[in-house]
Order: structure tokens, then sequence, then C-alpha cells
């Protein structure tokens, strides 16, 4: 920054090439432990990655948008001696398709720290069946057990599917019947 505390282009210059040394420092401590060790973190990690490949898709935007308004005001040449209206459209080009890629990128980022939300350590010893949403009630003597629990399967167990279904032109029990039934809603598009 100069005296005025105001960024300079090598303020500028400096931040971008400090940026693939973080990256390069984040690569080393996700190789695995100790840098790496819980889930949480790895999808901490997919969240931030994400939103950086998208503040690089507005990087390169904006970097874009500098070489057009340096261009149109004349204040661009050529060290060929050549007309730099060429050459600024190819990093234009280059620019979009970068921005297009790092939507992508964070996207795909975004969704796989999405998938992991549901991911959890376990102790090793922990066996994956014990593990439920219901917690399994404590124990409680000759006490009853105040939460109610599955129902024993009758002797008419297994029932037929069509005998487990209602009717079409019937409402679930314990539904109310809100006349016809509403069409169901059209799948969704991810973007």
């Amino acid at each position: 920054m100069d005296e005025r505390g105001t960024p300079t282009d090598e303020d500028t210059a400096l931040l971008a090439g400090e940026l693939h040394e973080r990256v390069r420092a984040l690569n080393s401590l996700t190789k695995g432990a100790p840098g790496l060790t819980q889930p949480g973190t790895a999808y901490t990690v997919l969240a931030n990655l994400a939103q950086t490949a998208f503040r690089l898709a507005q990087t390169a935007e904006q970097v874009d948008k500098f070489l057009d308004a340096e261009l149109a005001a004349g204040r661009l040449g050529n060290d060929r001696g050549e007309d730099p209206v060429p050459t600024v459209l190819r990093a234009h080009d280059a620019l979009a398709l970068a921005a297009e890629h790092a939507q992508d990128l964070g996207e795909s980022f975004r969704r796989a720290g999405g998938a992991l939300v549901s991911i959890h350590a376990r102790d090793v010893d922990e066996d994956p069946k014990l593990r439920s949403a219901v917690a399994p009630a404590p124990f409680l003597g000759a006490e009853a057990d105040p939460t109610p629990g599955p129902e024993v399967a009758g002797t008419d167990f297994p029932t037929p599917i069509e005998a487990a279904l209602p009717k079409p032109d019937q409402p679930e029990p314990g539904t109310p019947n809100r006349g016809a039934r509403q069409k169901p809603p059209r799948p969704r598009r991810e973007i």
C-alpha cells in the first residue's frame, strides 16, 4: 500500500502470488493426518474451495472488465507494435472460459460438500448397525417405557402390497379427503 494506505498494483500482484502458495500449503495439509483427520474438516475445506472458485470467476470477470476499459480508453499498446485489439480479444475469450470453468468448479466443490453433510467420524470399535437416528430408550427396570415402540407383527404379516396401499380413489387412513388428488410436483433440475 502506498503512504496513504491505498492498495497499489504491487499489492495486487503480491496477493495473487501468495494465492498459489496458500493452495500449495493446503495441499500439503490435506494429505492426511495430522492436518486432515475429521470429515467435518473435509466438509469445511470443500465449502471454502467452492467459495474460492466462485470468487476466482469474479476475479477473471473483473480483470476482463479492466482490460476492456483500458482498451476502449486507448491506454493499451502491444510490445510488438501490433494492434492490441486481437490480443485483448483472445484474453477476453480465455477469461470468459476461465470464469465459466471456475463457476463449474465451485459448483462441483459445493456438491461434494453437500454430499458429506450426513457423514461423521466414528470410533473404530463402534458398530455401525447400532447407530440410528433414534436413540434407544434407557433401561427402565420394571417401569413401563413411556415412549411408544414398534408394534409386534400380527399373524397376517407379511401383508401383500396391494392390501397395504390405499386404493387410488380412497384417501389414506387418517388423512382427510380433500377431493381429487393433486398432481405431484415437477422434478427440479439442478442448475
